[in-house]
Parts: structure tokens; C-alpha cells; sequence
């Protein structure tokens, strides 16, 4: 009886001694971020607020950005009761347009959080567009001549295209404004892309029939009323057969 009454007591003792270990816990209450349409050049940055409802601090030790996305500031430390935020900033001046989604993995001790992935979802578009893209390739034989055309599509309002020049004598670039034919949707897919619409323009690139035999290269710059955006460029890529390769194909 004795016994057990010690051993009841010495258990009793070990429990009240034995130290309360608290933990920390993070409530996140946004992990992804739609910016939504953003113009190509804007920098977007956003707070991730992480908020400690646990009773012991919480250690950031690492956060991970992905691609094309950096983190301009996060709190290593957030005490009980408080809260810190992870800044994520994303630099569209290098990404093309579209639907773009730019991450962070953000590593804790935080029991249940330990890795913790934030998203920035863009939409991205350019300022001044062309279609199907900022490229021309051409094949022509040497003393005739090539043209093709692309779609330039100005997104931002009130911009218009007042001029187009090439840096080659070989090249010839024009400017005509797009008739927009009458639908009733935008419609999806290319061949609906490449439908003019209000204010868009037609830009023709032509080889002219002087360019010498081999690889032609140049560009055609597009000026535009525009202060912040007042050039675009188009890149010519032309093969320019001589007489032998033509007779040969």
C-alpha cells in the first residue's frame, strides 16, 4: 500500500515539473492572388499575410521563389497573437502575354504548414500586339518579290500607329488601318484571333526584288502616339533563294 502510494506521488511530482510546450500555428488567409489583366512592363507586388494564432513563435526559415517571381520581404519570426506578411513581386517586363501564374514556397515550423505555396495569377497583354506574333519568315526567290501581313492590335486607349520604317533597303513596311468586319462575338481560337476589330491596323512587310541571294534579316519599327510606349518591333527573317537553288526546287 505504501508502494503504491509513492509511486502515485512521485508521478504526480514528475508531471507538475515536466515543462508546458506550446506550438505555433499559422493561419493563411489568401494563398493565391488574381491580379488580373495587367499590362507586359508593370511590376505587381502583393502581401500574403501569415497570422500566428499559436502560442509559441513561428520561424519563417526560407521562402522559394519560382521563376520570374522574386520576394521583396518576409518576417524570419512572428510572435503569438501577431501577424507578418510575405511580399511577392513579379516583374511582367520579360514575360510574354497570357495567363501567367508566378509562385513561392515558403518554409516554416509552423506544425501543419511546414511548406505553404503562394501563387500570382496574371492575365498579361502588351500595350501593342501583333498577330499571330512579332515575327515575319519569308522564302522568295531572288528577283521576285514577298509580302506578308500582320495583325497589330493596340490594348492600351487611345494608342494608334503613326508610322512604320525598316533598317533595311531590302525591306519595304506599310500601314493601313484594319476594316472590322461585323460578328456577333469575339469568338475563340486563332482564326478568330487574327480577325481584325476597331482600331486595329494591317502592317505589310515586303521583300523587294533587288535583295541579294542568302539569309535577309532586319526589323520593321513601329512608332505610335504613345509617350510611354511610342515604338514596337517586328523581326524579318527572309531566305532569298538565287537562281541555282530555284531551278534545283
Amino acid at each position: 500500500m505504501r508502494w503504491s502510494t509513492g509511486v502515485i506521488l512521485v508521478s504526480s511530482l514528475a508531471a507538475a515539473a515536466a515543462p508546458s510546450w506550446g506550438a505555433g500555428r499559422l493561419e493563411i488567409p489568401e494563398r493565391d492572388y488574381d491580379a488580373g489583366r495587367v499590362e507586359i512592363g508593370t511590376v505587381v507586388e502583393h502581401d500574403f499575410v501569415f497570422r500566428n494564432v499559436g502560442d509559441a513563435p513561428v520561424l519563417i526559415t526560407q521562402v522559394r521563389p519560382s521563376c520570374g517571381c522574386t520576394v521583396s520581404d518576409y518576417p524570419p519570426r512572428i510572435e503569438p497573437g501577431e501577424e507578418g506578411a510575405v511580399t511577392l513581386r513579379v516583374d511582367t517586363s520579360k514575360l510574354h502575354s497570357g495567363k501567367q501564374v508566378k509562385s513561392a514556397t515558403v518554409v516554416t515550423d509552423a506544425p501543419g504548414a511546414e511548406r505553404v505555396v503562394l501563387e500570382v495569377k496574371l492575365d498579361l497583354f502588351a500595350a501593342l500586339e501583333f498577330l499571330p506574333k512579332a515575327l515575319v519568315y519569308l522564302r522568295v526567290d531572288q528577283g521576285h518579290e514577298k509580302v506578308e501581313k500582320i495583325l497589330a492590335r493596340p490594348h492600351r486607349p487611345g494608342l494608334k500607329i503613326t508610322d512604320v520604317v525598316t533598317n533595311s533597303p531590302y525591306l519595304e513596311a506599310t500601314v493601313a488601318p484594319a476594316d472590322a468586319p461585323k460578328r456577333e462575338s469575339e469568338g475563340e481560337g486563332l482564326a478568330s484571333l487574327l480577325l481584325p476589330r476597331e482600331g486595329d491596323y494591317w502592317i505589310t512587310v515586303k521583300v523587294k526584288d533587288d535583295a541579294p541571294a542568302g539569309l535577309l534579316r532586319g526589323e520593321v519599327t513601329v512608332r505610335t502616339n504613345d509617350e510611354s510606349h511610342p515604338t514596337g518591333v517586328i523581326r524579318v527573317n527572309a531566305v532569298v533563294e538565287g537562281p541555282r537553288k530555284a531551278a534545283e526546287s
